[in-house]
């Protein structure tokens, strides 16, 4: 039985998602958006706006319903001796957590997760939340003010599949390739735990090695004679874009401009995470910076000259995102950040 080609008709072929950036991002769309996209017929729980695939929102907005129930905070050790002071620092954070998360009708709360659907019903899963401490309605004026520019200059243009991947040898399926074979690559980094690595290092891994003569087997007949490059060297290009394409995402980075220096891992960096949230700490004691929090370039020309010079803005919006998700650090307000 043959599917109908019409009903994927309006929608971007799954394998071309990764190619627009929108798909890995947390979309800032008006909620009235969320509500009204069209569901993937081809993966479900992705959704469409205008084109863009979309699987992660990052919405702000006012308490409406509140659902009680229990919560249970359990930190370990307290059944056991333990300092005063200990358990005065404990307090102080449970306290802390517990008016970041409870939430009244009335509260303004930030919101990053997944959308999904419950019971027929269109809801965001949330992967992180927190109140938003807002008086002035500074928050809200403020994405108020960013949504329409978004809009104008990614959500409302239909995305056009760039020309290099287009132009590439191979075409689409090439790129499809590459892209896949960056989320093996980092699939294997972040399982195996792994912290530093070099490229002759994952050519050595035999799954790797595998994906990565995919995009051999499908460039031109005419490339594979015997004059053609031998298949170690066309697989050592697939890795070096697969990597490229992991660098741009700020998924790994290298301290200095060499080719050949060592690739560090984003998120297994603790010293550029300790850094990181040293400098967010440090700087958050300052008057200046006190009331909003440290804008995100300031973070990052302090990280790069104690860290490295080199360090690319989606690294930093990397580390940033993980601390966040950790609760180390919380975004303000747009571009703003504060240690708790």
């Amino acid at each position: 039985m043959q599917s109908d080609p019409a009903k994927y008709e309006a929608e971007m072929p799954s394998l071309l998602w990764g190619l627009n950036p929108v798909f890995s991002a947390f979309a800032r769309l008006y909620i009235k958006d969320i509500k009204e996209m069209k569901e993937s017929k081809q993966v479900p729980g992705i959704f469409f706006y205008n084109g863009h695939p979309i699987r992660q929102v990052d919405v702000v907005g006012t308490v409406v319903l509140v659902k009680e129930r229990d919560a249970f905070y359990n930190y370990g050790g307290l059944d056991t001796p333990c300092s005063s002071d200990l358990v005065e620092q404990m307090k102080k954070l449970q306290e802390e957590v517990l008016q970041k998360t409870k939430l009244e009708i009335g509260d303004v709360v930030k919101v990053r997760g997944h959308i999904r659907i419950y019971r027929e019903q269109r809801e965001i899963q949330a992967s992180i939340y927190y109140k938003v401490d807002d008086p002035m309605c500074e928050v809200q004026i403020s994405r108020m003010l960013e949504l329409p520019c978004l809009y104008r200059e990614v959500y409302d243009k239909p995305f056009q599949i760039p020309e290099d991947a287009q132009s590439a040898p191979g075409g689409l399926n090439l790129r499809s390739s590459i892209d896949l074979l960056g989320e093996k690559v980092k699939d294997f980094l972040l399982d195996n735990r792994i912290q530093t690595f070099y490229q002759q290092e994952l050519e050595t891994v035999d799954d790797l090695v595998s994906l990565a003569s995919q995009p051999v087997s499908r460039t031109d007949s005419k490339q594979m004679d015997s004059k053609s490059e031998p298949s170690s060297k066309l697989i050592h290009s697939a890795f070096k874009e697969a990597i490229k394409v992991l660098q741009e995402k700020g998924v790994v980075f290298q301290k200095s401009n060499s080719p050949e220096d060592v690739y560090h891992v984003t998120d297994q960096d603790k010293e550029l995470h300790n850094m990181t949230l040293h400098v967010v700490k440090a700087d958050c004691r300052k008057p200046r910076h006190a009331e909003k929090g440290c804008h995100f370039l300031h973070i990052l020309r302090c990280v790069r000259q104690s860290y490295s010079p080199y360090l690319s803005e989606m690294v930093m919006h990397h580390v940033l995102n993980l601390l966040e998700r950790n609760s180390d650090i919380v975004s303000t307000m747009e571009g703003y950040y504060m240690a708790f």
